[in-house]
């Protein structure tokens, strides 16, 4: 009997692995993303979530940081002091190549004494275009006869740029509200007080508008401030300036006014002659008595 069951184990162990293997390999439910786990999600999805800075290669992070640093706004300028044989002609050199560069004056002012002993200066401010600013710079230089000082320097002003026409993108989208409310309202009270904020808007959207131009212009011109001395000339003999004729008038002229004053002194005390004596008279009399009363 043993035997019987060890065939019969032999036989149905095989066939009963056969019904299990034929049982799961049948067709089951299909697979529904719905019932994913929610940790689980394909590639390209994980990809879509995540940051551009993460997902993106190597290549097209350098070339984002390249793009940022092309937009920056950088405002460059400069200060030059230079030594001159000839004020004037200096000043209108610079005022001839500033408006070859399509530049223009922003302010001048000269010390030119009468004096030949002092030093005659000037104060120039231009603004050129920023790519020709080292062009400018160098011809000014090769022109004076000295550079005595030379500077250049720049201004990131990026953010400022950035926050002042976000501010004015904003202020006028409220602006256009205010305008779109003030159609529809029908209330005098409202309508006052709708137009009192568009005209407070309006006054700060212009005087952004005007920071923004000028920050604007910062970028793409330079101011350059430039201080000019003129080299004095050594006084000779054969100056037109100095003669001894008219150094021999001035003595002379020195000398009579010192012999006025002298005279002037004599009759002074001539004229006051009985005063000096009666004062005197007083002075001996007082003595007298002091001296009889002892």
């Amino acid at each position: 009997m043993e035997k019987i069951y060890k065939y019969i184990n032999y036989i149905l162990a095989p066939l009963m692995l056969f019904i299990i293997f034929v049982a799961c390999g049948g067709d089951g439910p299909e697979y529904n993303e719905s019932m994913a786990s929610p940790r689980m999600m394909s590639s390209s999805e994980s990809a879509s979530f995540m940051p551009k800075e993460v997902s993106g290669s190597p290549g097209s992070q350098g070339s984002d940081q390249l793009t940022n640093i092309s937009e920056r706004k950088i405002s460059k300028n400069a200060q030059l002091e230079i030594k001159v044989k000839s004020l004037d002609d200096s000043m209108n050199f610079i005022t001839q190549k500033t408006n070859s560069y399509s530049g223009y004056i922003v302010n001048s002012s000269s010390n030119t004494p009468n004096s030949d002993y002092e030093i005659k200066t000037a104060n120039m401010s231009v603004r050129v275009p920023s790519d020709s600013l080292d062009e400018f710079l160098k011809e000014i230089k090769e022109y004076a006869n000295e550079t005595k000082h030379e500077s250049i320097y720049t201004q990131d002003i990026t953010e400022e740029y950035i926050d002042v026409k976000a501010k004015i993108t904003s202020m006028e989208s409220s602006e256009q509200r205010l305008k779109n409310l003030l159609d529809k309202t029908e209330s005098v009270k409202e309508i006052v007080e709708v137009e009192k904020e568009l005209s407070r808007l309006r006054a700060e959207i212009d005087s952004l508008k005007g920071r923004f131009k000028f920050l604007e212009n910062s970028v793409v011109t330079s101011l350059v401030h430039i201080y000019i001395e003129e080299i004095p000339n050594p006084v000779s003999i054969n100056d037109p300036s100095w003669n001894t004729r008219d150094i021999a008038l001035d003595a002379i002229k020195a000398l009579s006014s010192f012999g006025q004053f002298l005279v002037s002194v004599i009759v002074f005390i001539f004229v006051f002659t009985p005063v000096w004596i009666l004062i005197a008279g007083l002075i001996y009399g007082t003595k007298k008595l002091r001296n009889r009363n002892k």
